[in-house]
This record gives C-alpha cells, sequence and structure tokens, in this order.
C-alpha cells in the first residue's frame, strides 16, 4: 500500500504512514540532508535507515572529507551510488558523450544522480522483501519549485514513495539541529571568502555568476580541468566537421563549452576563461568588481559556536 493510499485510509501521522517499511535517506553532504539524518535519528529510526550518496564523481575534495570524516562516524554507513554506465562520473560522461549537459539537456542529473539512486533502491527492496520509501531532505523554503511540493508523494524519479519530513523547516531549523548534535555543517559553508549557499556538484552547469567565481578564486584546479575538457571536446568535434569540409562557423556551432551562455550571448561560444572572466564585473559585464563584500560564512549561518564534530570517542585536540 502506497504512503498516499494510506493518508486516505486516515493514516495521518508518519508512523502510521511509513510502517514498518526500509527508508531509505538520500544524504549529498550539504546542510538540509544533514539535518533530516539527524532528525531521522531523534525519531528513533536509525536502524530502519540506509543511507546513501549519489556521487557524481564531481564534487568539492572537503565535502568527501565531510561524509567521511564527520557525517558517516556521527549517523553510520553512507552508502555511494555511483553510475554503472559512467563510473567516473561527470568527467567521463561528458568524454563519452562528447557533449556538456545543459539546461535544455540536463542528462547529467538522470545518469548521475537519478538511475544509480533508482538502482540503489531497487537493490535495498530485493534485499529487504520490502518496498523502501525514499527520504530526502528537501525544504519549501528553498525555492518556488520546492515549494509546491508535498510531504508525501508516491511518484517522482525514483518510482517509490518519497517522503519530505523537512518540508515546513526553516532554515533556523536546521541550524537548531546542527547546533543541538554539537555537528557543523560542510567547511564549504562557512568559507570566509565566496561561503557556499549550496553544495553539490561543483561546479554545477547551473552556477549562478558568485559560484563561478567563487570556484575560480578557491580552487582554480577546477578550472584547469573544465578548459581541458572543453580543449578536448573542441578538438574532437572540430576533426568531425572537418572531415565533412566544414569549420564551426559554416555549421553554424557554437565551440563546445561547460557553461552555456544566455540567450543574449548565443553564437559567441563562450569559454571558461571567458566565462570566469564575466564573473568578476558587476552591472551586466561592464565594470570589474574590486572588491568583494560577502558576509563570512560563519556568521551568515549562525554556526561559530558548533563544535568540530569529531567522531564519538575521540578527543577534540
Amino acid at each position: 500500500m502506497s504512503v498516499i493510499q494510506r493518508i486516505v485510509e486516515g493514516a495521518r501521522e508518519w508512523p502510521e504512514i511509513i510502517e514498518d517499511r526500509p527508508l531509505v535517506v538520500s544524504v549529498s553532504g550539504g546542510k538540509d540532508s544533514t539535518a533530516m539524518a539527524l532528525w531521522l535519528i531523534d525519531q528513533g529510526l536509525k536502524d530502519r535507515c540506509t543511507f546513501v550518496f549519489a556521487d557524481t564523481k564531481w564534487e568539492h575534495p572537503d565535502l568527501y572529507r565531510y561524509l567521511d570524516e564527520v557525517l558517516e562516524p556521527k549517523i553510520g554507513k553512507i552508502h555511494r551510488a555511483v553510475s554503472e554506465k559512467y563510473p567516473g562520473g561527470m568527467p567521463d560522461m561528458i568524454r563519452k558523450k562528447q557533449a556538456f549537459p545543459s539546461n535544455r539537456l540536463r542528462f547529467c542529473t538522470e545518469n548521475l544522480k537519478i538511475l544509480p539512486l533508482r538502482n540503489f533502491i531497487n537493490k535495498v527492496c530485493e534485499e529487504t522483501g520490502k518496498d523502501p520509501i525514499n527520504v530526502v531532505g528537501i525544504r519549501a523554503q528553498e525555492s518556488q519549485r520546492r515549494s509546491k511540493f508535498e510531504e508525501w508523494d508516491d511518484a517522482g524519479p525514483m518510482e517509490c514513495d518519497t517522503w519530505r519530513p523537512l518540508i515546513d523547516w526553516l532554515v533556523e531549523d536546521v541550524i537548531a539541529i546542527h547546533t543541538k548534535h554539537a555537528i557543523p555543517p560542510c567547511s564549504l559553508y562557512l568559507r570566509d571568502n565566496h561561503p557556499a549557499s549550496r553544495v553539490g556538484c561543483y561546479p554545477c552547469i547551473l552556477s549562478r555568476k558568485k559560484e563561478i567565481l567563487a570556484v575560480a578564486e578557491q580552487d582554480s584546479w577546477r578550472i584547469d580541468e573544465i578548459r581541458t575538457l572543453e580543449s578536448e571536446l573542441h578538438d574532437s568535434y572540430a576533426k568531425r566537421l572537418a572531415a565533412k569540409g566544414e569549420t564551426f562557423e559554416s555549421a553554424g556551432r557554437n565551440k563546445p563549452a561547460y557553461f552555456q551562455a544566455r540567450k543574449r550571448l548565443q553564437g559567441e561560444g563562450w569559454g571558461i576563461d571567458k566565462v570566469v572572466e564575466w564573473s568578476r564585473t558587476t552591472f551586466g559585464g561592464l565594470q570589474v568588481e574590486m572588491f568583494h563584500t560577502s558576509e563570512p560564512g560563519c556568521q551568515m549561518w549562525g554556526l561559530c559556536d558548533i563544535g568540530e564534530g569529531t567522531p564519538e570517542g575521540e578527543p577534540d585536540e
């Protein structure tokens, strides 16, 4: 019986709705999914939970360290769901497809997150003999799109029942449960310069201007990796066009680029170096921003007094 059917038949509280079904809990290393994992533990559900992380192989090293050194010692084993088709993650997928994902063709989400997680949920179903419930840390406050989600759903990309226990939480609630458990968020949130507002693919193809600037100034090695991918795809594409006696210009094609230009910039073929240059500007690219005034992450999240999150039983140094 689906969660919606349970609700229709009169179940009102979550213990009645989830019954004795296993819970597959998606953990991203972000503040909301961490808060959700902590809340589930507070409800005495830890033994029912299987924690899983969809590994795109394109995350920041600090996020991997947070999962391994802070979060896993606190909540227990976090399984890694990796694409079977693209085990090398984002770079592997880009090279094999010979294309970058875009807002119009977001095959990165489908291949690197949805399919690996769906396969993992199916394996849990086979092992337990019960239909798992997919538990995700989505909050309505995050965006207009997410504000339309309900707490319970019997569909969605994972093709199974979904529970969003934090849907009505505010960011203050998220901070409070971190404080209660004396566990800090991922260090990316706490940077003095360019603190993250979200964590995940680093960077996401849909990154905002300030997020691109943060990567360029804090982790230029990732810009180097993107430049290499762009160069590889450019050379491969140019060879295919040359075999037909064409060039990018004659074929009316943009050069391969990780970040897709906005409509007003289409046709210019902005590579990563030009995008980074643009990210340093203000007023629509007309002026270079000389000083950055973003609030230090520790102050922004109000988490300065939280402990270092050392594993239980190990003293702070």
